[in-house]
This record gives structure tokens, sequence and C-alpha cells, in this order.
């Protein structure tokens, strides 16, 4: 799965009409050059982690692309995949219209958390102490304004057949420290427990599985939902240089 640079970010090396181009494109299209063609022989797909979405319109932005590549490579429509990162409070109120901007192209939404309160705390920065958080690591999961934001990206999640993942856990091990990684992996089993439990499994039972920063947790993270949910429960990892699901 690529995640391309967001809208935002240009690419300094190429120049279109003098201009910068967009490096959210130029990700894009060059891995679609270079490796559409051997995940569709591989009997996979050009799967692709869309972040830093604000609007359904950057979304058809994406989804635009997305029919243009396909046609010019000779792609059948739907062959790209692609899951959406609901990370800033603009996309939070506009999840049914990214999944229906994205249509056969959808491979569902993603929590996230850490770029979530950055943008509530971009977006209400004028707004007065009402709107001020504690220290960021005290503001997990389980404070009410994000459980409500997950809540809802489930619910709409699963009322268009779309897959929800819940936010990544971000705890790290330590190979060194064995107290540290003792509590890295409490912390996931915590995590993800409450997802599978508390809020997904309450929400027309439960969501396709958790994700970890750390391919090291996947067993951690993946204990949770299979007490709590469908046997179907797959656990996302993300361990650098490649991502891995199980």
């Amino acid at each position: 799965m690529v995640r391309p640079r967001g809208w935002h970010l240009d690419e300094k090396h190429i120049l279109i009409d003098g201009v910068r181009a967009s490096g959210s494109l130029v990700d894009f299209a060059l891995y679609m050059a270079a490796s559409a063609g051997r995940q569709i022989e591989a009997g996979k797909g050009p799967y692709f982690y869309l972040a830093k979405n604000e609007s359904h319109l950057e979304t058809r932005l994406w989804n635009d692309a997305f029919i243009l590549a396909q046609d010019a490579l000779g792609i059948p429509r739907g062959t790209i995949r692609a899951t959406v990162l609901i990370e800033t409070i603009p996309a939070a109120f506009e999840m049914e219209e990214i999944l229906y901007e994205l249509r056969e192209h959808s491979a569902g939404l993603n929590a996230g958390r850490w770029d979530y309160l950055f943008s509530i705390i971009k977006k209400f920065r004028t707004r007065g102490k009402e709107f001020v958080l504690p220290e960021r690591n005290s503001v997990t999961m389980t404070a009410p304004f994000m459980r409500a934001y997950t809540e809802l990206l489930v619910k709409t999640c699963h009322r268009r057949g779309a897959h929800a993942i819940g936010g990544m856990a971000a705890f790290i091990p330590s190979r060194r420290d064995p107290e540290v990684n003792a509590l890295a992996m409490a912390k996931v089993r915590d995590d993800k427990t409450r997802e599978s439990g508390d809020v997904l499994r309450r929400l027309l039972g439960g969501a396709p599985g958790p994700w970890c920063r750390c391919a090291r947790r996947s067993s951690t993270a993946s204990s949770a939902p299979a007490r709590t949910s469908s046997p179907s429960s797959a656990t996302t990892c993300t361990s650098p240089p490649r991502t891995c699901s199980r």
C-alpha cells in the first residue's frame, strides 16, 4: 500500500509551465507507471492510502486521477483501491461524501489520532479557553470527542458497506528494556480491546481489524478483536519498509 504525499506538498524537481508539480500526483503517477502492472500480474493491485484530505472535493480529485490513470494504462476501472485517513475535523463531517466520491475505488476509512488533534487545535485556536486541550499524550481515544469521532467513522462505514479501520497503535516496544516493552504491549492490548469491545462491537458487530505501528505487536493487537469480533478480522501492521496484513 502506497501513501502519496498530501495535496499541500509539491515536487520541487518537476516543473510544469514553470510551476512545481503536485507531490501527490507525482507519487501516484510514478507508482502507477512502474508498479501497477506488476501488482496486477501478482494477483494484487495498486492500493493507496490517502492522507491529509480535508474535504470530499479533494477526494473527488483523487478519484478523477484514478479514472484517468486506469483509462490511460488500459486497466479496468475499480482496479485501484484506496483507504482514506480521516485525520482532520473538516473531513470528519464529510465521511459519507468521501466514500461516495471514491465509489468503486473505496477500500474504507481509517481513524487517525495525532493529526486529528492537531486539526482541532488549528481550526479552533481562536475560539477561547473552552477549546484549550491538555498535554496531548493525556488526550487518548477515550476522550468523549475522540470517541464520538471514531464511533461516527465506524457507523458511516458499516452503513455504506465499507471497511472501518481503527486508529493505529503507535506504542513502540523496546528490545533492551523489558519494562518498557511490557508497558507498550499492555497499552496496545488495552487500546485494541477498547476498539473491538467497547466501541466497534457495539456498532453493528465490529470492524475489519486493528492497526499497529510495529509488526512485533501484531499478535498482541489481534488478540483483542479475536475475542470480540468475527473470525474474519485482520490486523494491519505498518513496519517500514513494508506493510503487511495478517
